[in-house]
């Protein structure tokens, strides 16, 4: 008997069954004929290839059983392409044999009962090349889990984490917003767009493009529209939000919320208390719904409310991730130390819950066609992009006309003078979606200038000749992108840059330990009503 399942966990019990496993349905073949091994792959593709010469070789691999996990495509060397899998060994021998250079990673049959993470050594890379001071040998050299490392590449360590471990074991030094990818299959990777590794789907017959959608919003909001947009995200409304999402207060008379990392049992309350406060704000007129996934064996949940819309088609989503850790503290215990996460990312939380009541408000106050608004709070973003990662597949696979994604992710930490703030629309392996999603970073900047006259024009990443966006692949917006959605990531100055003569970068020193526990609420109320405002724009422009 064969059970095919994603999580590593799950096929572990089922080996423990006596059941054969599988990580994918295309899988299933190989792992039957019990003839051959599966393999984590790493597929070089020919600069000539990669450059679009002769044989495309997106189809190339489509043709064979493989499934794809993961694409490096390097803003440096944009010729460069190479393409992480899962195969069985006889496929392997296939790509060796049309002229792709195969790596085999690990050992046989190592995909059967690992998963496949992409951790990142922010500390090795700022001390450069030639410096011992990263973090592989710390973390990996006296565990007995040196061969848990597969490979190394200028993104990082591709690891193979088994079932029963968390990813968590490995949080880096160092580590910078976004350390960590769980790698899962995404066949939209071969899709082989024109530009990159995503196509969107195509629009019906003389429907505008998102593209063009965007660049005829008027940017332009009213009196009445500002008016309701500031009365309903104020500075008191959003710490009130921050202190019931990290413990400082109960969140209800029954329910205090002293840490919303998905191994504590406060997660699953964090997401009841959600759906209550949802409920409640919409009086009827939100469409709430929990939206479950399994990882580490677990189910969880992601949390979703509904706008319906009136008169234009497309869907906007707000949005932030609802977990939080406390990992970089040493001896960590997941399971029942607090992780408050006031600013990582129970800032964004509060933002979303906000934008809410705000665009409920505009509803009821003014009278003009929308889109569908939704307002979405991913889980386990910690881990690797889970939650969201498995929402915006699903949104594919149904067909979602998601026209634009606002993130708002640790939202609440600014404290030297001048204010700074940053806007990340990077995606690499398309630069259409990356197109799309630049367009929308423009769009929260000039909503911002009139919403938030407090903050200073943004920082916005990607920009001409500031190289890759730092923060792509770093938080849920990427997960969207992968999807071929329009998204932007709306975040304090977490990364450096952009360009040379940038102020340097301003870290929470409490980023990922109990100790982040307060924010800077005039800041993220700031943020918040730039986000919201954009969003109602995109919303009903």
């Amino acid at each position: 008997m064969l059970f095919v399942g994603e999580d590593a966990t799950e096929r572990s019990f089922a080996r423990l069954a006596g059941f054969l496993v599988a990580p994918h349905p295309s899988l299933a073949s190989a792992v039957l004929d019990q003839a051959t091994t599966l393999h984590y792959l790493r597929i070089h593709v020919p600069e000539a290839a990669a450059e679009g010469n002769g044989t495309d070789w997106h189809s190339l691999l489509r043709e064979q059983t493989l499934v794809p996990l993961y694409r490096s495509v390097r803003r440096e060397a944009p010729s460069s392409a190479e393409v992480y899998a899962v195969a069985d060994v006889a496929t392997a021998l296939k790509l060796d044999d049309l002229g792709f250079a195969v790596d085999r990673l690990g050992v046989e049959d190592e995909p059967l009962t690992t998963d496949l993470y992409l951790l990142r050594d922010d500390r090795q890379n700022d001390s450069g090349f030639g410096s011992p001071n990263g973090n592989a040998f710390d973390r990996f050299a006296d565990n007995g889990s040196a061969h848990r490392v597969l490979a190394s590449s200028p993104e990082g360590l591709f690891v193979a984490i088994p079932a029963g471990r968390s990813v968590e074991s490995y949080h880096f030094d160092g580590a910078l917003h976004g350390h960590n990818l769980k790698l899962q299959a995404t066949p939209a990777l071969l899709n082989g767009a024109a530009n990159g590794v995503t196509r969107t789907a195509a629009a019906p017959p003389g429907a505008p493009r998102e593209q063009d959608m965007l660049d005829a919003v008027d940017t332009q909001l009213t009196a009445t529209e500002r008016n309701l947009i500031t009365d309903n995200i104020t500075t008191a409304q959003m710490n009130g939000e921050v202190e019931r999402y990290t413990g400082a207060r109960p969140a209800s008379e029954t329910v205090t919320i002293r840490s919303r990392h998905i191994h504590h049992p406060d997660n699953a309350a964090a997401v009841r208390t959600l759906v209550a406060d949802l409920i409640s704000a919409g009086s009827g007129l939100l469409t709430v719904r929990t939206h479950s996934f399994v990882h580490e064996g677990r189910s969880y949940d992601n949390v979703e409310a509904t706008l319906p819309g009136s008169g234009l088609d497309g869907v906007v989503l707000v949005s932030a991730h609802m977990d939080s850790t406390g990992a970089r503290q040493p001896g960590y215990r997941s399971q029942v130390d607090p992780a408050p996460g006031a600013d990582d990312d129970g800032s964004g939380v509060a933002g979303v819950l906000c934008a809410v009541r705000a665009m409920l408000a505009l509803r009821a106050g003014v009278d003009s066609p929308r889109r569908e608004i939704r307002f979405v709070f991913f889980n386990a973003e910690e881990h690797g992009l889970v939650g969201s990662f498995y929402y915006a597949r699903d949104q594919k696979q149904l067909g979602t006309d998601i026209v634009a994604v606002l993130q708002m992710d640790m939202i609440g930490y600014d404290v030297q003078q001048p204010r700074a703030f940053e806007l990340h629309a990077g995606f690499t392996p398309d630069t259409t979606v990356e197109a799309r999603s630049v367009k929308l970073a423009e769009l929260i900047a000039a909503a911002a200038s009139q919403i938030s006259p407090n903050l200073p024009a943004p920082q916005m990443y990607p920009g001409s000749g500031n190289g890759r966006d730092p923060a792509e692949e770093r938080s849920d917006h990427y997960t969207l992108q992968l999807h071929g959605y329009t998204a932007c990531l709306v975040s304090e100055d977490l990364f450096p840059g952009p360009g040379p003569l940038a102020p340097d970068m301003e870290r929470n020193p409490n980023y990922h330990l109990p100790a982040d526990r307060t924010i800077n609420a005039d800041y993220a109320t700031d943020l918040a009503r730039a986000t919201t405002a954009a969003a109602w724009l995109t919303a009903t422009r």
